[in-house]
């Protein structure tokens, strides 16, 4: 799947895509817990309002600026493994 295939789908059609690829890492915000997924060749943060407690949002990217907050978290021997 490209990311502009992602990006077409339905939310419901992104969640089951997102949950079907690799958890990579998360990171927190004031009101979200954030998932980090590589679908593919690009990525996918899911926006968990913990407030909420409900998905808010789906934010797909192939540019590797974006995964600068989750550097010191991603294990990088753990992906090569999988």
């Amino acid at each position: 799947m490209t990311l502009y295939e992602y990006n077409a789908l339905n939310e419901d059609e992104k969640a089951r895509a997102t949950w079907d690829s690799v958890l990579v890492s998360d990171r927190e915000d004031v009101d979200h817990r954030i998932l980090l997924y590589q679908v593919d060749a690009f990525y996918v943060e899911v926006y968990y309002n913990k407030k909420l407690n409900a998905i808010t949002k789906f934010r797909s990217f192939s540019s590797t600026e974006l995964l600068v907050p989750y550097l010191d978290k991603i294990n990088l021997i753990k992906l090569l493994n999988e």
